[in-house]
């Protein structure tokens, strides 16, 4: 196995630690940025649309978890966004692939998860949109600049 296994491994595992516990100092309103879903854009980028989908899969099961939150709801969201990310991330030139990519999966992974997570609730699909899913992608994809930025060479190092 590679080595860069191993470390996205380790990401996956900070991520969802963080997610758990320090994220929630991170919100503004109600928007948080999502550590897992930029870290799972990261691999997905780099591995395709299988290993995406299935560490997509893993990661939303264990953040749902650990999160009390409806159990499926993580998993079946980041495993989509996984999948779609791996498929579509080699259509977006290198330089903005990461940035692209974790908008058009972010997005998705989004829609998906409040649109589920609002089930049953008198809700407008314009609300879904600007209240929830654009805040919440527009705070990720800051704060998913920042981690590529730091963590890039360090996964490509082998």
């Amino acid at each position: 196995m590679k080595s860069s296994v191993y470390r996205y491994i380790a990401l996956f595992i900070v991520a969802i630690l963080f997610q758990a516990s320090i994220v929630r100092y991170l919100e503004i309103f109600s928007w948080k940025p999502d550590l897992v879903l930029i870290i799972l854009i990261m691999f997905s980028i780099q591995s395709g649309p299988s290993l995406g989908s299935t560490a997509g899969f893993f990661a939303g099961l264990l953040t749902d978890l650990i999160s009390g939150h409806f159990l499926g709801l993580g998993a079946l969201s980041k495993t989509i966004a996984g999948f779609i990310s791996g498929i579509w991330a080699k259509y977006f030139p290198e330089k903005t692939q990461f940035i692209i990519t974790l908008a058009i999966g972010g997005f998705l992974h989004n829609i998906i998860y409040f649109f589920l997570l609002t089930i049953g609730i008198e809700f407008s699909w314009r609300s879904l949109v600007f209240v929830y899913t654009v805040p919440n992608l527009f705070y990720t994809t800051l704060v998913g600049l920042f981690i590529n930025f730091l963590i890039r060479s360090w996964l490509k190092e082998d």
